[in-house]
């Protein structure tokens, strides 16, 4: 299902595709209606702790009622699975082998910051987070203690800059792709601090909801003046577990040499979807989020304004909720929100 889903967006998009309700996207999709999140006309699929392979590359998903238009998210990229049991993991990676010997697999940097997407809807430009159609979550975990009165604004930051450095990825926009960053922020209590703001052009969705390749990217980001990820190289040849593994390693090692938080393997077949695998030095991969207890609040607000109470009765499902809108699903974190939760007055029936 992963590499049709672009496919499968274009006939969700149809107008005889399913109505834009949580119980229409559901049907049509097989997933649980309460992990679509609405605001207004907007609904934004959530993974919310569901290990089916369509949740991975569904996530972060956002489908208008009012015009049909289905802007396609960007998935969370786990690691190899020598460091995850996920079956996801599992089953792309055999998949990733195989782009190895019949497709392309190449190397670029992880960068550290903010998921944004720069997409047009009707007369608007918006700022897509994994979580919010618009950027309008604040910024959690900046080092700021009441968040809902001095959080930033993911969407106004990401625009700010844009205007600033990028005007011209808005014509990029004008034709129906949607432009994937990092958004780096000297603020954020990242774990390779930023120098300074900036938006780093990680991938391009084209109008049929495929990722371009490297060399299309390479275009884009020539032609309308992006700062574009650095490409470390190319994999090639092997298919073999052990092989590959050794190869991520030895990235591993690169990166913590080279201080940068890691970096993100994507391979692909002609015409197919692209896999992601991302490979983190052992300081990065165990380093620790610490939120605040503004945070954490602001965020399970966030959460109640965006999901029928009756979901978050449900206590496995609220946690992993937050976990996405916190953007970390470490053991650190985890904790942070089950203490959280459980401190919580027991919910009105």
């Amino acid at each position: 299902m992963y590499l049709e889903i672009a496919e499968k967006l274009r006939e969700c998009a149809d107008p005889k595709g399913p109505a834009f309700t949580r119980e229409g996207l559901a049907g049509f999709f097989g997933v649980s209606p309460r992990s679509f999140s609405q605001d207004r006309a907007a609904l934004t699929y959530h993974r919310s702790g569901s290990h089916a392979a369509i949740s991975y590359v569904l996530k972060g998903t956002i489908f208008f009622a009012d015009t049909r238009q289905v802007v396609r998210g960007y998935p969370r990229i786990l690691p190899a699975s020598d460091y995850t049991a996920d079956r996801f993991a599992v089953v792309q990676e055999r998949t990733f082998f195989r782009a190895l010997r019949d497709g392309e697999v190449i190397v670029e940097k992880k960068e550290d910051g903010v998921n944004i997407r720069l997409y047009k809807h009707g007369d608007q430009y918006l700022f897509a987070t994994r979580d919010v159609y618009d950027g309008g979550n604040p910024l959690v975990a900046a080092g700021i203690e009441n968040v809902r009165a001095l959080g930033i604004d993911y969407g106004a930051q990401a625009r700010q800059l844009m205007d600033k450095l990028y005007p011209k990825a808005y014509g990029l926009a004008d034709l129906g792709y949607t432009l994937c960053f990092e958004m780096l922020l000297p603020e954020m209590e990242t774990i390779i601090p930023a120098d300074q703001p900036d938006l780093i052009l990680i991938d391009v969705l084209d109008p049929d909801f495929v990722f371009t390749d490297r060399l299309e990217k390479e275009r884009i980001g020539e032609d309308y003046r992006l700062n574009l990820v650095r490409l470390h190289g190319r994999m090639q040849g092997g298919s073999e577990a052990g092989d590959v593994y050794k190869r991520l390693r030895a990235l591993e090692f690169l990166a913590a040499r080279e201080g940068v938080e890691g970096y993100v393997a994507k391979g692909r077949f002609e015409g197919s979807d692209q896999l992601f695998i991302k490979v983190k030095p052992a300081a990065v991969r165990e380093a620790h989020r610490a939120f605040s207890a503004g945070d954490l609040q602001a965020v399970y607000e966030a959460v109640q304004e965006d999901f029928a109470p009756e979901y978050l009765h449900d206590g496995e499902f609220a946690e992993e909720a937050m976990l996405d809108y916190l953007g970390s699903h470490g053991r650190n974190a985890r904790w942070q929100v089950q203490d959280f939760l459980g401190n919580l007055p027991p919910p009105a029936r």
